[in-house]
């Protein structure tokens, strides 16, 4: 199996973050704008016939529309704003009503912020180039403007030149942004994999050294002492098994004396999370089959983490659901929450804590994936394969 890179709670309520802003921006446009547009509108002076009236308000709200689909699709807003912007020109034009300089027209500068935002060459500067044409279209058949068309173009021009420079400014930390996402996740892959290599060096190199001490003892007593030859090479096999175990398990946190976790072992770390604003179900389907040491313990490591992100991310009254499904080729194994009451503003953790079970869970033959639930929630699945005979 291939294991996946997981999508932790914490790097993607980073990106999220950045969609709440734009979301808040847009927002705030139309609140203020729109309705500062049709106050223009309804001034007596100005007031324009109520078809074009209604024209000229479905046109703003189309407007303000292409803000909103520009944060998900922004060539496609771009487009859309670019025809409205068109079209208001064309109606201020004809019908002497300022309607390219009404306040809501400013919402295509978020458009074009948008695209140089997310965009990549040359659609940025498309977007300004756009810009800058409909500034000279403005400025050239704006009847209102008379002796400032200059004035007019240079200042449309530079309020399209600072929404795409912002643009700009925002992909650059967007894609830091990113950048140190995909450090921390290499990091924590990186220490992952040491830990777990010096765990191995120091259960071989202690194995070794018993083994070859004591297959010398039983070499050399061969004869003249079966019985301690025979105790010697029985150590042999015992502390060859154990470090075998061990490796399997890749042991790190736990105590090498300790039980390692199995199966059964779930039951007492559902117990230990659920209380009267935690409720945990754990259910278990299918005919049972035998993991191997080494997948129980990611086993068990994924649905600690899984459980740990729940109760850190998610403000109670929380459910949380463990469902353990066995397969004939495997187990599958999800750990879903229904969100509680929202998001907890919590900065424990570094975020990079399923990255290191996913390494966990891969080494042991299995795959990990975690996803967002609709309409809240996380869902944290393992996959794991099933002994299938003697090791």
């Amino acid at each position: 199996m291939r294991a996946m890179a997981p999508e932790t709670p914490a790097r993607t309520s980073t990106r999220q973050a950045w969609l709440r802003v734009d979301l808040i921006v847009a927002l705030l446009a139309v609140i203020v704008l729109l309705p500062s547009s049709i106050a223009v509108l309804t001034e007596p002076a100005l007031r324009p016939e109520p078809a074009v009236l209604a024209t000229v308000i479905a046109l703003c709200l189309a407007l303000h529309a292409t803000t909103f689909l520009a944060i998900r699709h922004p060539l496609a807003a771009l487009l859309g704003a670019d025809a409205v912007m068109l079209v208001l020109v064309l109606i201020s034009m004809i019908d002497a009503v300022p309607t390219a300089f009404l306040p809501s027209a400013s919402a295509y500068l978020l458009v074009v912020g948008q695209v140089a935002a997310q965009s990549r060459r040359p659609f940025p500067l498309l977007a300004l180039a756009g810009g800058v044409f409909g500034a000279a279209l403005i400025a050239v058949v704006e009847p209102q403007l008379g002796d400032f068309r200059l004035g007019a173009f240079a200042g449309l021009c530079g309020a399209i030149a600072a929404a795409w420079a912002i643009g700009l400014v925002m992909r650059a930390r967007r894609d830091q942004a990113e950048e140190r996402a995909t450090t921390r996740i290499a990091t924590a892959l990186t220490e992952e994999r040491t830990r777990i290599s010096r765990d191995l060096h120091d259960v071989v190199a202690h194995a070794m050294t018993v083994m070859i001490a004591q297959a010398e003892v039983a070499r050399a007593v061969r004869d003249d002492d079966p019985d301690r030859s025979d105790a010697a090479l029985g150590v042999v096999v015992d502390t060859g098994r154990e470090a075998l175990r061990s490796m399997r398990a890749v042991v790190a946190a736990e105590a090498p004396r300790e039980p390692l976790p199995t199966i059964d072992s779930l039951g007492a770390l559902v117990d230990g999370v659920r209380s009267p604003t935690v409720q945990v179900r754990l259910e278990e389907s299918g005919e049972r089959g035998e993991l191997r040491a080494d997948a129980a313990l990611a086993l068990h490591h994924a649905v600690r983490e899984a459980l740990t992100n729940a109760l850190r991310h998610t403000a109670p009254p929380v459910a949380i659901d463990v469902h353990l499904r066995w397969l004939p080729g495997g187990l599958e194994a999800t750990v879903a929450d229904d969100g509680g009451s929202g998001a907890r503003g919590s900065d424990l953790g570094s975020g990079t804590g399923l990255i290191g079970i996913a390494e966990r869970v891969r080494l042991a033959g299995g795959t990990l994936t975690a996803k967002e639930r609709r309409p809240a929630g996380w869902l944290i699945q393992v996959e794991l394969p099933v002994e299938r005979g003697d090791s």
